[in-house]
Protein backbone atom coordinates (compact mmCIF):
# COMPACT_ATOMS: atom_id res chain seq x y z
CA UNK A 1 0.00 0.00 0.00
CA UNK A 2 1.30 3.50 -0.87
CA UNK A 3 1.48 5.97 1.62
CA UNK A 4 0.59 9.53 -0.31
CA UNK A 5 -1.46 12.97 0.65
CA UNK A 6 -2.41 13.21 4.52
CA UNK A 7 -1.53 9.77 4.99
CA UNK A 8 2.24 9.74 4.63
CA UNK A 9 2.47 10.43 7.81
CA UNK A 10 1.35 7.74 10.89
CA UNK A 11 1.96 8.50 14.52
CA UNK A 12 1.92 5.99 16.62
CA UNK A 13 1.75 6.33 20.36
CA UNK A 14 3.48 3.75 22.57
CA UNK A 15 2.39 3.70 25.96
CA UNK A 16 3.67 1.24 28.87
CA UNK A 17 1.34 -0.04 31.26
CA UNK A 18 1.78 1.42 34.67
CA UNK A 19 0.39 0.26 37.77
CA UNK A 20 -1.21 2.13 40.17
CA UNK A 21 1.48 0.74 42.94
CA UNK A 22 4.13 1.59 40.52
CA UNK A 23 2.76 5.32 39.97
CA UNK A 24 2.63 5.62 43.47
CA UNK A 25 6.21 4.85 44.24
CA UNK A 26 7.25 6.41 41.66
CA UNK A 27 5.54 9.41 43.09
CA UNK A 28 6.87 9.07 46.94
CA UNK A 29 10.50 8.67 45.46
CA UNK A 30 10.34 12.08 44.14
CA UNK A 31 9.13 13.53 47.01
CA UNK A 32 11.61 11.62 49.56
CA UNK A 33 14.68 13.21 46.55
CA UNK A 34 13.49 16.39 46.76
CA UNK A 35 12.87 16.53 50.10
CA UNK A 36 16.39 15.43 51.22
CA UNK A 37 18.16 17.97 48.15
CA UNK A 38 16.40 20.70 50.14
CA UNK A 39 17.64 19.64 53.39
CA UNK A 40 21.46 19.59 52.17
CA UNK A 41 21.28 22.66 50.72
CA UNK A 42 19.52 23.99 53.54
CA UNK A 43 22.87 22.38 55.63
CA UNK A 44 25.36 23.28 52.84
CA UNK A 45 25.19 26.84 52.82
CA UNK A 46 28.41 26.85 54.56
CA UNK A 47 27.17 29.66 56.70
CA UNK A 48 28.89 29.95 60.35
CA UNK A 49 27.89 32.44 62.80
CA UNK A 50 31.18 35.07 63.15
CA UNK A 51 29.13 36.98 65.62
CA UNK A 52 30.44 40.15 67.42
CA UNK A 53 30.93 39.72 70.88
CA UNK A 54 31.59 41.53 73.89
CA UNK A 55 35.07 40.01 74.25
CA UNK A 56 35.59 41.96 70.57
CA UNK A 57 34.59 45.47 71.78
CA UNK A 58 36.75 45.04 75.34
CA UNK A 59 39.71 43.63 72.95
CA UNK A 60 39.24 46.90 70.40
CA UNK A 61 38.66 49.13 73.71
CA UNK A 62 42.35 47.57 75.23
CA UNK A 63 43.71 48.62 71.95
CA UNK A 64 42.56 52.27 71.99
CA UNK A 65 43.70 52.11 75.77
CA UNK A 66 47.40 50.56 74.42
CA UNK A 67 47.59 53.41 71.79
CA UNK A 68 46.35 56.10 74.48
CA UNK A 69 49.48 54.93 76.66
CA UNK A 70 51.84 54.64 74.34
CA UNK A 71 51.40 57.36 72.61
CA UNK A 72 51.45 59.38 76.15
CA UNK A 73 54.67 57.53 76.87
CA UNK A 74 56.37 58.18 73.48
CA UNK A 75 56.62 54.81 72.95
CA UNK A 76 56.93 55.00 69.07
CA UNK A 77 57.46 51.07 68.57
CA UNK A 78 54.32 49.70 70.54
CA UNK A 79 52.34 52.87 69.03
CA UNK A 80 52.98 51.54 65.40
CA UNK A 81 52.75 47.83 66.87
CA UNK A 82 49.01 48.82 66.85
CA UNK A 83 48.24 48.74 63.33
CA UNK A 84 48.12 46.43 61.08
CA UNK A 85 50.92 46.11 57.76
CA UNK A 86 48.51 47.28 55.48
CA UNK A 87 47.10 50.00 57.52
CA UNK A 88 45.35 53.35 55.52
CA UNK A 89 46.12 56.26 58.34
CA UNK A 90 43.97 59.32 56.86
CA UNK A 91 45.39 62.30 58.68
CA UNK A 92 43.35 65.85 58.58
CA UNK A 93 45.14 68.12 55.99
CA UNK A 94 47.80 65.86 55.02
CA UNK A 95 48.17 62.70 52.43
CA UNK A 96 47.29 59.41 53.58
CA UNK A 97 49.81 56.67 55.12
CA UNK A 98 49.92 53.41 53.62
CA UNK A 99 51.60 50.56 55.92
CA UNK A 100 53.40 50.82 59.49
CA UNK A 101 56.61 52.33 58.19
CA UNK A 102 55.45 56.14 58.16
CA UNK A 103 53.90 55.84 61.17
CA UNK A 104 56.47 56.38 62.84
CA UNK A 105 57.84 59.65 62.06
CA UNK A 106 54.68 60.69 61.82
CA UNK A 107 53.75 60.59 65.65
CA UNK A 108 57.57 61.01 66.51
CA UNK A 109 57.31 64.44 64.57
CA UNK A 110 53.45 64.66 66.41
CA UNK A 111 55.95 64.32 69.65
CA UNK A 112 58.17 66.77 68.87
CA UNK A 113 55.82 69.17 68.36
CA UNK A 114 55.16 68.84 71.84
CA UNK A 115 51.95 66.33 71.88
CA UNK A 116 51.96 65.13 75.21
CA UNK A 117 48.35 64.33 76.14
CA UNK A 118 46.51 61.96 74.04
CA UNK A 119 43.16 61.29 75.02
CA UNK A 120 40.51 58.87 73.12
CA UNK A 121 36.30 58.72 74.42
CA UNK A 122 35.30 55.72 72.28
CA UNK A 123 31.24 56.16 71.76
CA UNK A 124 30.76 53.11 69.96
CA UNK A 125 31.91 49.42 69.03
CA UNK A 126 30.43 47.00 66.54
CA UNK A 127 30.99 45.26 64.18
CA UNK A 128 31.20 41.38 62.38
CA UNK A 129 33.11 38.58 62.20
CA UNK A 130 36.74 39.73 61.78
CA UNK A 131 35.85 43.70 61.15
CA UNK A 132 34.87 46.37 63.31
CA UNK A 133 34.77 49.92 63.89
CA UNK A 134 35.03 52.16 66.52
CA UNK A 135 34.44 56.14 66.71
CA UNK A 136 34.32 58.55 69.70
CA UNK A 137 36.11 61.89 70.05
CA UNK A 138 39.79 62.67 70.72
CA UNK A 139 41.80 65.38 72.92
CA UNK A 140 45.18 66.19 72.68
CA UNK A 141 47.16 68.53 74.97
CA UNK A 142 50.74 70.09 74.09
CA UNK A 143 53.72 70.93 76.28
CA UNK A 144 52.74 74.73 76.57
CA UNK A 145 49.77 73.73 78.10
CA UNK A 146 47.84 76.53 76.10
CA UNK A 147 47.27 74.41 72.59
CA UNK A 148 45.06 72.05 72.70
CA UNK A 149 43.43 69.80 70.34
CA UNK A 150 39.88 68.68 70.32
CA UNK A 151 37.84 66.30 67.66
CA UNK A 152 36.34 62.89 66.36
CA UNK A 153 38.15 59.95 65.16
CA UNK A 154 37.01 56.62 63.34
CA UNK A 155 38.80 53.38 63.28
CA UNK A 156 38.30 50.33 61.41
CA UNK A 157 39.98 47.25 62.80
CA UNK A 158 40.42 43.66 61.83
CA UNK A 159 41.06 40.24 63.91
CA UNK A 160 44.44 38.62 62.93
CA UNK A 161 44.85 35.84 64.40
CA UNK A 162 43.22 36.39 67.86
CA UNK A 163 44.60 40.28 67.96
CA UNK A 164 42.68 43.30 66.89
CA UNK A 165 44.48 45.63 64.49
CA UNK A 166 43.97 49.35 63.21
CA UNK A 167 43.28 48.71 59.28
CA UNK A 168 41.97 52.32 58.35
CA UNK A 169 42.39 55.45 60.75
CA UNK A 170 41.04 58.92 60.15
CA UNK A 171 39.89 62.01 62.11
CA UNK A 172 39.28 65.35 61.79
CA UNK A 173 39.32 68.21 64.42
CA UNK A 174 36.43 70.84 65.67
CA UNK A 175 38.75 73.73 65.78
CA UNK A 176 39.22 76.05 62.69
CA UNK A 177 43.22 75.51 61.26
CA UNK A 178 45.20 77.29 62.48
CA UNK A 179 45.76 80.94 60.91
CA UNK A 180 41.95 80.63 60.17
CA UNK A 181 40.11 83.42 60.71
CA UNK A 182 36.03 83.15 61.85
CA UNK A 183 34.13 84.20 59.59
Amino acid sequence: MALTGANRYRIIEVRRHQSEGSRKLRHTVTIVALALTMAVSACATGAKDEGFTRADQDAIRKNSADLIAAFNGKQLDAMVGLFADNSVFMPPNSPLLRGREPLKPFFSNMIEQGATGLNMESEEVSGHGPIAYESGTYTVTYRDGASRDRGKYLRVLRNMAGTWRAEKTMWSSDLPPSGAQAK
